[in-house]
């Protein structure tokens, strides 16, 4: 009776171990899957603002160039026409008056020239600005999607290494049971 309840007890300590076992490494395989899971969000925002960057460069610049070149246009029409009237209406005795205003015309229209690029520019800047805003509430909600799923995937390889460890613990027990019965019945 006493050899069978030193092999009834050496079975329950390897059964303990073996249960031990199991937990640790299926906490080690949840730590490794959160660990990879972290490191697949980090890529997927990096990517994100990468893209967003470069978005919003290539907006502002397309603006701005199409702006520029819009009031170029304008003013240099204006110009032109402005002088060519000046100079038709002006008399042979005022043609030197009329260069004159021609020369401050041109000054003026290569003023409002600057004066357009530096509002294109402004305008390019600012949307650029609302475009990385963007491009960061985008790629913080994709982060916040990419934590939520993680999560999840974390929260359901618990509950898998928690599944399986109830099982490996039933069966110990499970074990031990049909090991005291048989003490009981056939020792006893």
């Amino acid at each position: 009776m006493i050899h069978l309840k030193i092999n009834y007890e050496a079975s329950l300590a390897i059964v303990e171990r073996e249960v031990e076992g199991e937990l640790l490494s299926l906490v080690a395989v949840a730590a490794a899957a959160a660990a990879a899971a972290a490191a697949a969000v980090a890529v997927a925002v990096a990517e994100s603002v990468a893209v967003a960057v470069a978005l919003a460069l290539a907006v502002a610049v397309e603006v701005a160039v199409e702006v520029a070149v819009e009031v170029a246009v304008e003013v240099a029409v204006s110009v032109a026409v402005s002088v060519a009237v000046t100079v038709a209406v002006a008399t042979a005795a005022e043609a030197a008056a009329a260069a004159a205003v021609a020369v401050a015309l041109s000054v003026a229209a290569a003023a409002a020239v600057a004066v357009a690029v530096a509002v294109a520019v402004a305008v390019a800047v600012a949307l650029s600005v609302a475009a990385a805003a963007l491009a960061a509430a985008v790629s913080a909600a994709v982060a916040v999607a990419a934590a939520v799923t993680a999560a999840v995937a974390a929260a359901v390889a618990a509950a898998a290494a928690a599944v399986a460890v109830a099982v490996r613990v039933a069966e110990a027990v499970a074990v031990a049971a049909f090991c005291f019965f048989v003490l009981e019945v056939f020792v006893v």
